[in-house]
């Protein structure tokens, strides 16, 4: 007969028992977003940035620019 019974509701500590729940899950979203940016966005820049500076050439850059009329100052 005890098969057939509902369980009782808990009626003590029940914000303490939401409140670790729901911050045990927001740890968890937060630190798999975390990795997740990490991984999918921070490694890839780096990557891309440390591959164009081993290509970079500044004076290239500059001559361009100076050829461009972009580094001459505006007072004559």
């Amino acid at each position: 007969m005890s098969e057939g019974r509902i369980p009782k509701p808990q009626l003590r500590d029940l914000h303490i028992t939401k409140a670790g729940k729901s911050l045990g899950i927001g740890v968890v979203v937060a630190v798999g977003c975390g990795i997740t940016y990490k991984l999918c966005i921070s490694n890839p820049h780096n990557r891309k940035v440390e591959e164009f500076y081993k290509t970079y050439d500044p004076m290239k850059s500059l001559k361009i620019m100076n050829d461009a009329g972009l580094m001459e100052s505006t007072s004559k």
